[in-house]
């Protein structure tokens, strides 16, 4: 029994994110909500902003046995909800949470202390156990670490390890987001029934400190996450279209389904609003040689992005400097995207001239850069 309760609790997160509404099997319900914001400003229609998402969820358990989660298969819409490993984050490995599946009794500072600057965010929750029609349901107290795992297969991968003080008894799962929104959590081994009756859980969160909570009436503090770029999203039709589907039903010890299995399968959608980003000229980069000769052309490439999120219209370069003057005509830019043009410079001055490139445009501002060109 004290298994199957801390393995609830690492199903439940992909079950929160992905129910809007209410969904039931077997008598077992849940409600639960999606909430995810920009860190700054609002969200756009057509550029992934950082953002922060959190899941609340209340469950619901069968008068009679429980039936315990065992998959969750969940699809968010392509693009507009992506995980960004940072390259400065490290990654916690296999040998010091997992690998998949695996059972881990150790507590929550221990955990952290395995992998202490790759907490994505935390959670809590409080657990059903061992409902069923001659005893009466436990509540016990739960706590959630979630990390950076890197990349698996060319995708990025969360890591959730659950606990409980009440049990000492832990679980590790774990989850890659596919190119295509996909998002599955597939849950080890459960031996008794027991259930999630709610939840909360978040990245990137907030430091949380729980007093009074475990053995000896220990402080336990979750270190909030520390990638506030992990999650981007954008809102490109005024909703977040997902699926989800669920498994739930007993497993003997050699992980084989025992009597009848329950699927959920509750499609929905989150509202959401985005604003369409104004076109930026956000960089522009130069190529070229640092020396030239006098009234000779000389080619340099310009890249420029457009960092906003429409299309840059009426974009020009103009290269100035002592005896340089030249004008040319670069276009549109799409939002997000990057164009390179190249020119010819003649320099009609000898020594060290400082040539300035700047781009303009009708509607996605301006930016220059210089360099230096010796001139002989």
């Amino acid at each position: 029994m004290k298994l199957i309760k801390t393995a609830a609790a690492g199903l439940i997160l992909a079950f929160a994110l992905a129910v809007p509404g209410m969904a039931n099997a077997s008598g077992e319900s849940a409600e639960a909500s999606f909430t995810m914001t920009p860190k700054q400003g609002q969200f756009q229609k057509n550029a992934l902003l950082p953002a922060k998402w959190e899941v609340k969820t209340t469950i619901s358990t069968a008068a009679a046995e429980i039936l315990p989660m065992k998959i969750a298969d969940l699809k968010f819409p392509a693009g507009q909800m992506t995980f960004n490993p940072g390259a400065g984050m490290p990654v916690c490995g296999d040998d010091q949470i997992g690998p998949p599946p695996t059972n881990m009794s150790v507590s929550v500072p221990n955990a952290i202390a395995r992998c202490p600057d790759s907490v994505l965010g935390n959670g809590t929750a409080k657990f059903v156990l061992g409902r069923n029609n001659l005893n009466p349901a436990a509540v016990l107290d739960g706590v959630m670490v979630i990390f950076n795992g890197g990349i698996k297969a060319g995708r990025p991968l969360i890591k959730v390890y659950a606990y409980s003080y009440d049990t000492n008894v832990g679980i590790y799962t774990d989850a890659a987001l596919q190119a295509d929104g996909t998002l599955e959590f597939r849950i080890p081994q459960l031996t008794a029934d027991s259930a999630v009756s709610s939840l909360n859980l978040a990245i990137p969160s907030s430091n949380i400190t729980l007093n009074n909570w475990g053995p000896g009436d220990e402080t336990v503090i979750l270190p909030a996450g520390q990638d506030p770029n992990y999650v981007r999203g954008r809102c490109a039709t005024g909703s977040w279209p997902f699926d989800a589907i669920f498994t739930l039903g007993t497993r003997d010890l050699a992980g084989n389904p025992t009597g009848t299995e329950n699927i959920i399968n509750d499609p929905g959608a989150t509202p959401c609003t985005g604003a369409t980003a104004p076109a930026k000229i956000g960089s522009v980069k130069v190529t070229g040689p640092s020396n030239a000769k006098r009234n000779k052309a000389t080619t340099y490439s310009i890249s420029i992005k457009n960092t906003g999120g429409g299309s840059a219209t009426g974009v020009k370069l103009r290269v100035s400097g002592k005896g340089v003057s030249l004008n040319s005509s670069v276009g549109s830019i799409g939002a997000g995207k990057t164009k390179t043009v190249k020119v010819k410079v003649k320099f009609k001055s000898k020594g060290k001239i400082k040539a300035a490139f700047k781009v303009t445009s009708k509607n996605a501002g301006a930016k220059t850069v210089s360099k230096t060109v010796t001139v002989k």
